[in-house]
């Protein structure tokens, strides 16, 4: 069996490609990055296929740049085509095609002529289901849901095309199936966590009540409901600290509420300093409206940090509620406040609350799980 991958970015697909390298099956995978930014990917130079031309100017707003959204969408957009079209014309002989959300039209089209199976990955849910769910949080908000038309249009086509389509979470699968597309034809594969790198570490002493958010911190991540929650949190001694980027029109809507001196950003940092912040923290939030599957929760799970995130972030195919932490439903802060609240009176609750995660990442497994299923789907199909 071959197996050849196409994904603008990193995301979850270099994990992949090291384990069907491991199981001697990877063909090629294809990015939009460049080779110095996938060394650490550790996967063998000679299979990863570079196309960098366009991909890099997006990643502007770590720069602190932030273009208007129509030249942001026009050059995502750009970069999907424009990846897909160098696919297309030297794709390798293949059994199985896997291109990654946006990414695989035109190649998974070429795949199939050629006999080889064509399966779309998604991250997130149906973006037709995503849309109106987004457009209704930016009126909550008092904001404007811009949306990715064009991206929008290639999706769909991609999931009338891919013979199947791939998620990580019941939730995303739930949005496909209510938008039309057959439950057989979607297969739902939660993701890993690297066991290496996010482990257990001993806690620094302090006499604050931690929580923190990790990720790229826009609407879409439920960034108000948690600025709301943190806030109406009574505790003499809190802070919240917020790892990733912030997108733009967030600072300038909360720029107020992100001074406080109990909210310390922390901006992007490397991948192994991650666990500092998960093992010294008592509790993870993740109050995204929408979310395939939030990556950082395994990673906290791992690190023995109790989480608290909604129904759709993938919490529930990760989490007992009321064990390893807590889910909550889409907007609302109120009952994230009361979550907190609890963890915050009672430490017992929360160490028991660590030691049910740190048990439940070994049950979750790391990415060699997760590689292995997805073989088992490819041979299944081929």
């Amino acid at each position: 069996m071959k197996v050849v991958l196409s994904t603008a970015g990193r995301f979850h697909m270099f994990a992949l490609a090291r384990e069907l390298e491991r199981h001697g099956v990877l063909e090629r995978i294809y990015s939009g990055f460049p080779w110095a930014s996938l060394v650490r990917e550790h996967v063998s130079h000679q299979k990863v296929k570079t196309f960098p031309w366009v991909r890099p100017f997006l990643m502007g707003g770590r720069l602190g740049i932030h273009p208007p959204h129509r030249v942001m969408e026009g050059i995502h957009h750009l970069s999907l085509t424009s990846l897909d079209a160098y696919v297309r014309t030297t794709l390798p002989d293949c059994d199985i095609f896997v291109g990654h959300e946006g990414a695989g039209l035109w190649s998974g089209a070429t795949a199939q002529r050629r006999g080889a199976v064509y399966i779309c990955d998604r991250g997130c849910s149906h973006i037709g289901w995503q849309q109106p769910l987004l457009e209704a949080e930016c009126d909550r908000v008092g904001t404007r849901w811009s949306g990715k038309p064009r991206t929008l249009d290639r999706e769909l086509a991609e999931y009338e095309r891919a013979d199947l389509i791939v998620v990580p979470s019941t939730f995303a699968k739930a949005s496909f199936v209510q938008s039309g597309v057959s439950h057989t034809k979607v297969v739902v594969v939660p993701y890993g966590v690297n066991l290496d790198t996010f482990c257990p570490i001993a806690r620094e002493a302090r006499n604050f009540f931690e929580v923190l958010y990790v990720g790229g911190l826009s609407w879409r991540k439920g960034a108000y409901d948690l600025v709301e929650a943190f806030e109406a949190l009574e505790h003499p001694n809190k802070r919240l600290t917020i790892v990733g980027n912030i997108s733009g029109d967030i600072k300038s809507a909360l720029s107020v509420k992100l001074s406080a001196p109990n909210i310390r950003v922390m901006g992007s940092v490397p991948q192994n300093r991650l666990k500092q912040f998960f093992g010294n923290s008592d509790v993870l939030v993740l109050p995204s409206i929408d979310e395939g599957f939030g990556l950082v929760l395994a990673e906290a799970l791992a690190c023995g940090c109790p989480i608290i995130a909604t129904t759709n972030t993938g919490a529930p195919d990760l989490i007992t509620n009321g064990v390893e932490g807590f889910i909550v439903p889409i907007r609302s802060p109120g009952i994230i406040t009361e979550r907190l609240q609890m963890l915050a009176e009672d430490p017992g609750l929360q160490s028991s609350m660590s030691v049910a995660s740190l048990n439940k990442a070994k049950f979750i497994g790391g990415w060699r799980k997760y590689g292995d299923s997805m073989l088992s789907i490819y041979k299944s199909v081929c």
